[in-house]
């Protein structure tokens, strides 16, 4: 027999246990201080596969796991840093607004993560300047090229900036595509639009399992020269990534 989706009855107990986890993480970062961008990305990694296991959710890679370089992927949902992350040590950038929120702005800062105003043009570049310091270090570091979440359904407009860190210091350009099952899981795991944070929370933990979320990695960087190119390329590969992924998910649905 198929288990439900969701579950309404534990939906707050099970908030309450990631909240637990979360202080959990909390404490561990306050009494043992994380001091290199490696020991925080490998707290995070960590974390991240202790989360997903209570979430039930298993993650299937497809391609060649990256051990260093500019990792830019799809974005769909605050979930997506937590599946990255339980793969490899990554550091991450998010936008300004993560840092306001409550606790989890705070351990987002403790795990490394790089926040980004994009409505500011000195911001972008004091960002690529810090992204490339990572990547010379040997760092991997991953980037929603797109700056916002969206339903999954299609690519957002590409935010070209960011490229140029990876080209100034020369390292590889990594086009990743993350698809979380079908359109049903697909639709409660997105957070996009005007969605708020503590409702989808909420309607994750009603999820009794997280079915069929895959990660295709590219297996070699994109030759760009130029970060408007390096943009294109991305989203050339991301469109194949993302033919390949509901290819899948046909062949699931018909066997």
């Amino acid at each position: 027999m198929k288990r439900s989706l969701y579950s309404i009855p534990t939906g707050c107990i099970r908030l309450l246990c990631l909240f637990a986890m979360l202080f959990g993480m909390w404490v561990e970062s306050t009494v043992r201080p994380l001091r290199t961008m490696r020991e925080r990305a490998c707290w995070s990694q960590r974390w991240a596969r202790r989360i997903l296991c209570f979430l039930h959710c298993t993650v299937q890679m497809h391609g060649v796991l990256p051990q260093r370089g500019f990792i830019a992927a799809n974005h769909i949902s605050y979930v997506d840093v937590l599946v990255l992350a339980s793969l490899t040590p990554t550091i991450f950038v998010a936008k300004a607004e993560v840092r306001q929120w409550p606790l989890i702005g705070l351990l987002c800062e403790r795990a490394g993560v790089l926040f980004l105003d994009r409505t500011s043009i000195r911001a972008a570049a004091a960002a690529n300047r810090t992204i490339a310091d990572v990547l010379r270090s040997g760092q991997s570091v991953v980037v929603f090229p797109e700056g916002t979440t969206s339903a999954g359904e299609t690519i957002l407009p590409m935010y070209a900036a960011l490229f140029q860190s990876p080209l100034d210091c020369r390292e590889p350009i990594i086009p990743t595509w993350i698809t979380y099952g079908d359109a049903v899981q697909r639709e409660r795991i997105a957070y996009w639009g005007d969605m708020t944070l503590m409702p989808h929370l909420l309607q994750l933990m009603r999820l009794r399992s997280m079915d069929d979320v895959s990660v295709q990695f590219r297996t070699t960087g994109i030759p760009a020269r130029h970060r408007t190119q390096a943009a294109e390329m991305c989203r050339v590969v991301w469109q194949q990534m993302m033919e390949n992924a509901l290819d899948r998910q046909q062949e699931i649905a018909a066997a």
